[in-house]
């Protein structure tokens, strides 16, 4: 079982806590104040009230054998910027720390943090990319330059065959398998399979060409 130490129980940390322990990993949340530990306690498995800024603090924890290390304070970048640092001197395998903005980013990444998210930022990101492509259902990223997507089938490709289609030739996109509205029914197509009006098309390809069949369909 995966074990995550998170650092810091704002709104962040703890709904971070919350999803993690609901999908099974092996908690553990620490923050300064007991009455927000107080909070999440019965949730997760271990919730400890120490400062984590401090080395010796992690130390004494017993938190030797956490495999992720997610430093998820939020205003006080010299309290975050102090556990990044302990955190990383115990040479935990993985250690992930929340910015605000993208100079604590750089700051966060030259510390040794392994991956910096910005909540914010990403989520801006994410109700623009909502707003803009209204298709668009999910995208993950694949590197640079690729995604995998969720698109709610376009009216171009409906009541068509994929052999008739031909996504592969015309805009340079895999169509990986096809889902149904609820995400009940997932399906591997074939070259006679036909999209229907409610399904959900999960395409793997480069953004520049996600983006032009999104376009071209529509």
């Amino acid at each position: 079982m995966q074990k995550v130490a998170i650092i810091g129980l704002g709104r962040f940390g703890m709904a971070l806590a919350e999803a993690l322990a609901k999908d099974g990993l092996e908690v553990i949340a620490i923050d300064t104040v007991p009455a927000v530990v107080d909070q999440i306690k019965d949730k997760v498995a271990l919730a400890v009230t120490a400062d984590a800024r401090e080395l010796e603090t992690l130390r004494s924890l017993g938190l030797g054998k956490v495999d992720t290390v997610v430093v998820a304070i939020g205003e006080n970048f010299e309290a975050t910027q102090l556990a990044m640092l302990a955190a990383r001197d115990l040479d935990y395998p993985r250690v992930i720390a929340r910015a605000n903005d993208r100079i604590k980013a750089t700051i966060l990444r030259r510390l040794g943090a392994d991956e910096v998210i910005m909540p914010e930022e990403q989520a801006a990101l994410k109700l623009a990319q909502k707003l803009a492509k209204p298709g668009l259902l999910e995208a993950v990223e694949i590197g640079t330059e690729h995604s995998f997507v969720q698109v709610k089938a376009p009216r171009a490709v409906i009541g068509k065959t994929l052999l008739e289609l031909n996504l592969r030739k015309t805009f340079s996109v895999n169509l990986v398998a096809i889902s149904s509205a609820d995400g009940n029914n997932i399906s591997i197509p074939g070259p006679d399979t036909t999209p229907g009006e409610n399904d959900v098309l999960m395409i793997v390809g480069k953004d520049k060409d996600i983006d032009r069949f999104m376009r071209e369909t529509e």
